[in-house]
């Protein structure tokens, strides 16, 4: 029973003395965060998703159904215009053209024996029997036309990023495609209610999602006046250059953010926006209130504003540089 009442009594003092810590380091835990009036520079920013697409590239195809003969360039590969890229097996496309020549033989007959009877038929039949004529003989100017260019070429000075041509394989739509890696840009789609707010030439800070640490520095160097619409919201498509490709590797597809600057203004006094609050006078923070020593009363102090910023807030008048200014932890 002794025993008992002793373990009762250390738990008590226990208890007593956690208590006793806890209230203390209540206490003691400051109910504020502080920061202070600086001078600093103070920028404003529009901030767009953009993706790096191409000025000059070429989407390689054959227009002809036709087997690969041979394959010249890999994907990667720097090449000239005028370089060989692939080239289309003769034969296949010689038996294409036979049977294009055919098929107009075959219109041009049943035309003549349908002209046998043509005050018999309706005006709508004669038409068809003509516009199938018409469509073989299309078919067949075509396929002359392509059978002369059975060596594919590059239209341009570039690099291959897309290569899907094998030998012995049916060559058809998009094959090859290159771009000239000189040319790429940013391309970002404005909102109309930023639209007005943007000029060319504004500096543009850019994030690339490759490189996440690292800001590059660019240029609006285009606005598009036609619009485009996506999900009924009104968009603009705006192109964004680096100053200096050298400042990062980008590739075609790359997508980024961009922070287009629209306004700035160097060395003014200003707040932190995470510590300017705003009522119906205006905006102002909080401070101490230096007729008490509680550190839990707080007075508001308006102060006259100029450029609201992205990170930071001009102050006009009403603070001073180096004024103490406080974040209550409830507000």
């Amino acid at each position: 029973m002794k025993k008992n009442t002793i373990i009762s009594v250390v738990v008590i003092i226990i208890i007593i003395v956690s208590a006793i810590f806890f209230v203390r380091s209540r206490k003691n835990e400051q109910p504020y965060n502080e920061n202070q009036v600086v001078k600093t520079d103070i920028r404003k920013t529009i901030n767009v998703d953009a993706q790096v697409k191409p000025d000059i590239y070429a989407n390689i195809s054959s227009e002809l159904p036709a087997l690969i003969d041979t394959v010249d360039v890999l994907i990667n590969d720097h090449v000239t215009k005028g370089q060989v890229l692939f080239t289309l097996n003769k034969d296949s496309i010689k038996a294409q053209t036979e049977n294009a020549k055919l098929a107009v033989e075959r219109a041009e007959l049943a035309e003549i024996n349908a002209r046998r009877k043509w005050d018999m038929l309706k005006p709508e039949e004669r038409e068809n029997v003509k516009k199938t004529t018409e469509q073989a003989r299309q078919s067949l100017r075509e396929v002359l036309a392509q059978a002369e260019k059975t060596t594919i070429v590059s239209p341009i000075n570039g690099i291959v990023i897309r290569q899907d041509a094998q030998v012995g394989e049916v060559a058809k739509g998009i094959i090859m495609r290159i771009i000239d890696p000189t040319s790429l840009r940013l391309e970002a789609l404005i909102p109309e209610v930023d639209f007005s707010k943007i000029i060319i030439g504004d500096e543009a800070f850019i994030s690339l999602d490759a490189y996440p640490n690292k800001i590059v520095k660019g240029k609006l160097t285009s606005i598009d006046t036609s619009s485009t619409v996506d999900q009924n919201s009104t968009y603009y498509r705006a192109i964004v250059v680096l100053d200096d490709k050298k400042d990062a590797i980008i590739l075609d597809g790359m997508n980024a953010e961009i922070d287009i600057e629209i306004n700035k203004k160097t060395n003014v006094i200003a707040v932190s926006r995470d510590f300017t609050k705003k009522d119906e006078n205006g905006y102002f923070v909080y401070v101490l209130d230096d007729k008490t020593s509680d550190d839990s009363q707080f007075v508001k102090k308006h102060f006259e504003v100029g450029l609201v910023g992205d990170d930071f807030v001009e102050v006009v008048s009403g603070l001073n540089v180096n004024d103490k200014i406080v974040m209550p932890q409830d507000k």
